[in-house]
């Protein structure tokens, strides 16, 4: 008889990869239960013939493990009747870690392009026929969804950096995208986001290899047994991209591994973020042994992922677009992309921030985050779960910041007023651009539909 694993909360994208990769990694007999409401992943899990049922204690009942999302806790009805018929219970972390332990796992880690990259070396290693392994947090079009169940050696996850999350990985090989303070809800400070890192990269081993972003200053504390290489944009970086040119939603760059001219690399989705993103890939692959001709090719035919600049639609001759950037880094990264490749346009970022906790403690870099924009809309926060009945700032405080820096920005504190504004004062001229990690994407559908 095959392992019954249900997952508790199955819709969740990160849960909604575990579970179609397990009837492959775990040959199990896979059921998943969540709320009622529609999500992207019902259509996915839907394909995978994953059968989804409404949340009821007796769900469990013949289950040997559990799987449980980390937005449900032990009163949740089905955990509760887990623990008393004494099924073992793992959370997705607990759960991934022990998936790639039968293979050889690949961690993409780092605070901003943890999905990006993991997508972009997803394509590569199935375009190169190792046919891996994939958990990535979004839908990628060009791998087929959030998740590929392969039959290859290889395991390829994003390993996010909250609570410690990614200590239950231990992976062969390690891409460090970038190292800053984030999750202060959860870090004290920068150093304590640091000693996760330093903690993970100690868990590598001598015959695997990290890949680490040259020019991150806090790349100097990562110490391991295992080799490491460097990418990034300097004269010092082992994989380097040289002579870059962007045009009108990409770029195209020379690229050198160790000295050595490989070829010319075109990339079709925007920004320096995304140069590096796909450095961090080309050196990952390289170590795998795949030809620098077959990256590059795959790489050219990366198209992105949802919700990192969508393409939403048009409106009056406006472009919208949805970004995922909830941290002042990826702000500022993601509005110099479009100011590179949209020289032309009104750049109007609208933008929710994502818990009280990050909005409080990165108030100043925030404020300073969006000097590539023309306009500045800001929403009211967006609360996570985790900070229920947490009210210690309010959105209107992080407009005063940023009006002080000279910028054109309003306070509007309803999604539905953002949009009607939106739509009575749109041109053709204008990018609206969607930023944040809740549920900001709602205007720009609202806009376009």
């Amino acid at each position: 008889m095959p392992l019954h694993i249900h997952f508790v909360g199955v819709k969740g994208t990160g849960m909604s990869a575990l579970a179609q990769v397990s009837a492959q990694v775990d040959k199990a007999e896979i059921t998943g239960s969540d709320v009622s409401e529609r999500f992207f992943t019902d259509t996915v899990l839907e394909r995978a013939h994953i059968p989804v049922l409404n949340f009821d204690a007796h769900n469990v009942d013949n289950a040997d493990l559990i799987v449980a999302s980390a937005a449900y806790g032990e009163d949740h009805p089905e955990i509760a009747q887990a623990r008393k018929l004494n099924i073992p219970v793992l959370t997705y972390p607990q759960y991934l870690g022990r998936l790639m332990s039968k293979k050889r796992g690949i961690a993409i880690s780092g605070t901003h392009g943890k999905t990006t990259t993991t997508a972009m070396a997803g394509l590569t290693l199935l375009k190169a026929g190792i046919d891996p392994s994939i958990v990535v947090g979004s839908d990628v079009p060009s791998i087929g969804g959030n998740a590929h169940s392969g039959k290859g050696e290889f395991f390829l996850a994003e390993s996010c950096e909250y609570r410690r999350h990614f200590l239950n990985y231990s992976p062969e090989y390690l891409i460090i995208t970038n190292i800053e303070f984030d999750h202060p809800d959860y870090f004290k400070d920068v150093q304590d986001v640091i000693s996760a890192f330093v903690e993970l990269a100690q868990k590598v081993p001598a015959s695997g290899r990290i890949f680490v972003w040259a020019e991150d200053p806090n790349r100097k504390y990562i110490k391991s047994q295992a080799p490491i290489t460097s990418f990034g944009l300097s004269e010092e970086a082992d994989i380097q991209a040289r002579e870059i040119q962007f045009h009108d939603e990409g770029s195209s760059m020379k690229i050198y591994a160790f000295g050595e001219y490989l070829g010319e690399m075109h990339l079709h989705v925007a920004g320096k973020h995304n140069i590096l993103n796909a450095l961090a890939t080309i050196a990952l692959c390289l170590e795998l042994g795949i030809s620098a001709t077959q990256i590059l090719e795959s790489l050219c035919q990366f198209s992105g992922t949802k919700r990192r600049f969508e393409h939403i639609g048009m409106n009056k001759g406006a472009l919208i677009v949805d970004d995922y950037a909830h941290h002042p880094t990826e702000i500022r990264s993601t509005l110099e992309g479009a100011r590179l490749s949209f020289p032309d346009r009104r750049i109007r970022a609208i933008f929710q921030p994502h818990t009280f906790s990050r909005t409080e403690k990165l108030l100043d870099d925030f404020s300073h985050a969006f000097n590539a924009a023309d306009e500045v809309v800001i929403a009211e926060i967006f609360a996570s779960a985790r900070e229920k009945n947490l009210n210690t700032i309010s959105s209107s405080v992080l407009a005063d910041r940023i009006r002080s820096q000279g910028i054109n920005v309003r306070f509007i504190n309803s999604l539905d007023e953002i949009k009607d504004y939106l739509q009575q004062t749109l041109t053709p001229q204008d990018l609206v651009l969607t930023l944040g990690a809740g549920d900001i994407y709602k205007v720009g559908q609202g806009l376009v539909s």
